[in-house]
């Protein structure tokens, strides 16, 4: 479930993607975030520390995820979402792509801020599947800024992981894990 807050991530990236003058980065200071909620009372903030990507300068974004930088704070809880629930081994990163149309960009560049609902292509686990991202981008300096307006819910069974949530309560002895998470991103590009 952790897994899901990397499609939002790459949501993020496409909001800024318009740009026909620069390529922009992710910098190693933007987060991905989720909660996770255990025996329906217990919530719980989690981030990923490793997120790379961009955005073109025809606005495609990608974003890509280290799935084995997944932070919980505990790391018997790290290695087991690395190992049990995302599978890095066998799927290390979760990426979702984005296309910005020039006029997002503009207004971007423009100063104004851009409030958008962003369709989404996201991979993980070895599924792709469509979403939508509600973002704000706004740009300060040679600096943009990217955040979710309001969470992206992501539900395990659209990218085959429920036997991995099953799996880590059985393990941590859990009457329940919540197989749906709210997803935060706040992403900080530069230019090259």
């Amino acid at each position: 479930m952790k897994a899901f807050i990397v499609f939002t991530l790459f949501a993020a990236l496409g909001a800024i993607s318009g740009n026909a003058m620069a390529d922009w980065q992710v910098m190693q200071t933007s987060s991905v975030s989720y909660v996770s909620t255990k025996n329906n009372a217990v919530a719980e903030n989690n981030h990923f520390t490793e997120i790379k990507g961009g955005i073109t300068s025809k606005g495609q974004a990608t974003l890509r995820i280290d799935l084995s930088s997944v932070e919980t704070y505990v790391e018997i809880r790290n290695q087991r979402m690395r190992d049990i629930f995302f599978e890095v081994a066998d799927y290390p990163e979760a990426v979702i792509t984005a296309q910005l149309q020039p006029q997002d960009m503009a207004q971007i560049e423009s100063g104004a801020p851009l409030d958008i609902d962003l369709p989404l292509t996201i991979s993980l686990h070895g599924v792709t599947t469509e979403a939508s991202a509600k973002l704000r981008a706004a740009k300060v300096s040679k600096r943009i800024w990217v955040t979710t307006r309001e969470p992206l819910l992501i539900s395990a069974r659209d990218f085959g992981l429920e036997t991995g949530v099953k799996a880590l309560q059985t393990l941590a002895g859990l009457d329940a894990i919540a197989s749906t998470v709210p997803v935060t991103v706040d992403l900080r590009l530069r230019t090259d």
